[in-house]
């Protein structure tokens, strides 16, 4: 059934993983300084139509300011089961569509997902009580 905002449609984490989480030395810095962290975060969509999968692709890097140095890098995969996968992921000349609130709702998910992935890592280091900062969704489809 398709509604005014599109088709009706399910959709499941199928998976998460952590494809690499590097922690690196740095020099002493002022962590109590309120721009001491700076997250740069790429996000990346794949459409798997062979197993009708969404897969959200994401790298973060925790740079300190003050040093111009990484902190650490944390890369991850999550996928998406969408179903009906046909009629909810379109393809197009060039690649595929994608519904904006399918998408805005994925990133909502992997931020979180990575916010809380990041804490566990973070556990025990300098910058444990940083939390990735929240982010609007729809200004990452931007």
């Amino acid at each position: 059934m398709e509604s005014k905002a599109g088709p009706q449609f399910q959709m499941r984490i199928s998976s998460i993983i952590v494809s690499g989480f590097s922690q690196y030395e740095v020099g002493a810095f002022n962590i109590e300084a309120d721009d001491a962290l700076e997250f740069q975060s790429e996000f990346q969509v794949r459409v798997l139509s062979d197993s009708s999968e969404l897969e959200v692709l994401t790298t973060v890097k925790l740079n300190i300011r003050e040093l111009n140095t990484l902190f650490g890098e944390l890369k991850t995969s999550v996928r998406f089961k969408v179903l009906p996968f046909e009629l909810v992921v379109k393809k197009a000349e060039e690649g595929y569509q994608i519904p904006d609130t399918l998408m805005v709702n994925l990133f909502g998910i992997v931020t979180g997902t990575v916010r809380g992935i990041l804490y566990e890592r973070l556990r025990g280091t300098i910058l444990q009580n940083e939390i990735l900062p929240l982010l609007n969704p729809k200004e990452l489809i931007k």
